[in-house]
């Protein structure tokens, strides 16, 4: 384990830590932001790359739009109309995406500096608070988020929450994945294996409808690589299995691949599309120089009454463990 202070945001110091395994596998996170924001591993000649898209240094973070590598919340994805109703009361959020609310508003778990809870040789726990009224939700909440990286190649992201006020929690990472190691590549190169055979639909505002269709209507198929099938994606895919390899990426030129699993409903699965040009280490980015997948709850649940709540009540805990496995593969 490795700390390292990289700088400061708003007066309060920012550090790095880096987690190292037997094999030489290293991960490294930021304390602004949860932020993963290096991942290194070999490819099949043995070069070692970072596998998800970076910046150079903290300042562009700072001014990063996309959410590069962080932590998402308290609620991640849409709210419609920036607002819900619960329990015969209506909330008003931050409408900061046109008329709607977006990843925890203008103060989300994105931007705020976490502190150390607990360090291991193998781990690092981050915690921050969302205070009361933040973003419009009701209630402060405490979150941690533990990362470990095991001699497995194997790095487990496990989630807690608890609200002192009942409110909508639905955590993620953002991370992007170019498994070339260079965000000038194309991702859509990668092939991408799901074991999924539903979506939800979305409206022109990226909001579900409602409607749950299968993978054939929405043009979907999972074989070959991405750039064969559907280029442009960015869709919530509702998950059949869970911690049994449902979500897979892999880069054949480098035999890189990762898979996830995750105790999650839903992966939202983003093909980079408005990423192009950004200046990530490494150079500018390609049409699509990164794949997020974003294992979480429903999206807009609290405007759905027949999808699954990500409501919890006050006192309770929430609890999410998603784990991402790399490996080389022919």
């Amino acid at each position: 384990m490795m700390k390292n202070e990289i700088g400061e945001h708003n007066g309060e110091a920012v550090f790095e830590y880096t987690l190292e395994n037997a094999a030489g596998m290293k991960v490294s996170i930021l304390t602004y932001g949860g932020i993963i924001s290096s991942i290194m591993m070999p490819d099949h000649e043995g070069n070692r790359a970072n596998v998800v898209l970076s910046y150079d240094s903290l300042e562009g973070y700072r001014r990063d739009e996309y959410c590069i590598g962080a932590m998402i919340g308290r609620v991640a994805g849409r709210l419609s109309a920036a607002r819900y109703s619960y329990e015969g009361n209506e909330f008003l959020l931050d409408r900061n995406e046109g008329e709607n609310h977006l990843h925890g508003g203008w103060n989300g778990l994105n931007q705020k500096v976490w502190s150390e809870k607990e360090v291991t040789e193998n781990s690092v726990t981050l915690e921050v608070a969302c205070e009361d009224g933040e973003g419009g939700y009701p209630g402060s909440v405490m979150i941690q988020v533990t990362y470990t990286l095991s001699d497995k190649d194997e790095l487990t992201l496990s989630y807690l929450a608890i609200p002192d006020q009942d409110t909508p929690i639905n955590l993620t990472n953002h991370s992007y994945f170019n498994l070339s190691g260079d965000p000038r590549s194309d991702s859509t190169d990668h092939e991408l294996r799901l074991k999924s055979k539903r979506f939800l639909e979305l409206d022109d505002e990226q909001l579900p409808t409602g409607n749950i269709l299968p993978l054939s209507q929405g043009g979907f198929r999972f074989e070959g690589p991405i750039s064969e099938n559907r280029p442009d994606i960015d869709h919530p895919f509702l998950l059949d299995e869970h911690f049994s390899e449902e979500i897979s990426l892999h880069h054949p030129a480098s035999g890189r691949k990762v898979v996830i699993e995750t105790d999650q409903p839903v992966v939202i699965v983003y093909t980079g599309t408005d990423l192009e040009g950004a200046q990530f280490a490494g150079g500018d980015g390609s049409r699509h120089p990164g794949i997020a997948l974003e294992a979480q709850g429903y999206p807009d649940a609290p405007n759905h009454s027949d999808f699954p709540t990500i409501m919890v009540r006050a006192g309770g805990e929430y609890r999410a463990r998603t784990r991402y496995r790399f490996m080389l593969q022919d």
